[in-house]
């Protein structure tokens, strides 16, 4: 099966979580699945952001973070699950870190590798994309 290579644009809470648990299901049913961090999607995975859980979103996003008697993982926690159960890779955008004069220290260890826009095509060419 060719898979799945999502863009991950947004740095919106639901939509990261989102993404985590479609990548976990997929790598746990041996589906292939591809993510492209881009944009704010990139910069939610920053190390200082992860930690302070200073994340954007609506009154899931709240619930998610506020609530004591249901645990969600956060999405860091289920991209790394779905790294140990199948064929799930991660890619940080080159040129958002440009932009903002990072590196790949920057951000959780999650990321296999940095890819441009041309190198993620390449990647996906086989691959139904999803953009979040």
């Amino acid at each position: 099966m060719p898979g799945y290579a999502i863009v991950l644009a947004s740095g919106e809470l639901e939509k990261l979580q989102a993404v985590a648990n479609i990548a976990s299901v997929a790598a746990a049913s041996e589906i292939p699945i591809k993510v492209f961090a881009t944009m704010d999607g990139l910069e939610a995975f920053d190390k200082d952001t992860v930690e302070s859980k200073s994340f954007t979103g609506g009154p899931v996003a709240q619930a998610m973070l506020e609530s004591e008697d249901i645990q969600v993982p956060l999405f860091t926690e289920s991209f790394g699950r779905a790294k140990e159960l199948g064929d799930f890779e991660v890619y940080a955008c080159e040129l958002s870190m440009d932009l903002l004069g990072k590196s790949l220290d920057d951000y959780v260890d999650l990321f296999d590798d940095v890819l441009g826009v041309s190198g993620f095509l390449t990647m996906a060419e086989d691959k139904q994309v999803i953009f979040v």
